[in-house]
């Protein structure tokens, strides 16, 4: 009992933590969807169609085999299978929301709207803070609910707005969590779902079999060997690929982070040497 409690909040903190990856750092996160829990999703739905059923485990020695091969297994039947994963990621992209938010709002001083607004000549920033908070005033909790509900590189801009003109905490965090975790994450499952649906395999294959049956016969063989439940093919084409993807990815992501906080060292420095001049 106690260990089957501790398996599950690893398996579900370990979705957490990948979404706070996902949204941490100002734009320079690791894109934890599209190398975690899409292929999760998609592995799920592959399985689901092959299986008939969801009643197989998707974690443990025994993950993804066939329980039992009967019945149909619908979109809705998959979709309660991973929203679990999908929600602990979409509010672990919320909490890695946070630091903006509370950096904005410990380095404001005073009453930083009242400052802005006296000011005759305004700079690019400026104008654009006050933009984004007129939208967020005007539209309030909703307005943060619809910049996280939708995909939307500038939701830092957003959370560092709400904290510089200290928005309160749980309507900020509130509407983020809402629109990150219940909406977006969970319309980007079923895309995903949809996309690897059975139907829509189908009739993808049906279009390159009519245009490049070459191409058909070779998605075709990969889709097989992904299908084989109970079995790791070290040898599959496409696990090949991807652990190669994944590999590039995370090297990218450990360089750009090193070369961001390379050029922040020389700012700092060549700043330091200007003003002991």
């Amino acid at each position: 009992m106690i260990s089957a409690l501790d398996a599950s909040v690893s398996w579900y903190s370990y979705w957490v933590a990948l979404g706070v990856l996902s949204s941490i750092g100002l734009g320079a996160g690791l894109h934890t969807f599209v190398l975690f829990l899409g292929p999760h999703i998609a592995r799920v739905t592959l399985t689901a169609h092959e299986c008939m059923d969801v009643s197989f485990a998707v974690r443990g020695a025994r993950a993804f085999e066939c329980v039992r091969v009967e019945g149909v297994a619908g979109f809705g039947d998959v979709l309660r299978k991973v929203l679990v994963e999908s929600l602990c990621w979409g509010a672990g992209t919320a909490i890695g929301e946070l630091p903006p938010y509370f950096i904005a709002r410990a380095a404001a001083q005073g009453s930083e709207l009242e400052r802005l607004r006296a000011q005759t000549a305004l700079s690019l920033k400026d104008r654009t803070l006050l933009g984004v908070h007129s939208l967020l005033r005007r539209f309030g909790f909703l307005g943060i609910l619809l910049f996280a509900a939708i995909p939307n590189p500038l939701f830092d801009l957003a959370g560092i707005t709400c904290g510089h003109f200290q928005i309160p905490f749980w309507t900020f965090f509130g509407a983020t969590l809402l629109g990150k975790s219940v909406i977006k994450a969970t319309v980007q499952t079923m895309v995903v779902i949809t996309a690897f649906s059975e139907e829509t395999i189908s009739g993808v294959l049906l279009v390159l079999q009519r245009w490049s049956p070459w191409v058909h016969s070779v998605a075709s063989r990969v889709l097989s060997q992904q299908m084989a439940f109970g079995q790791e093919s070290e040898s599959s084409v496409l696990g090949s690929m991807w652990n190669a993807c994944v590999a590039l990815m995370l090297v990218y992501f450990v360089v750009s982070t090193l070369e961001a906080f390379a050029q922040s060292y020389v700012t700092d420095i060549k700043r330091w040497s200007w003003q002991k001049r």
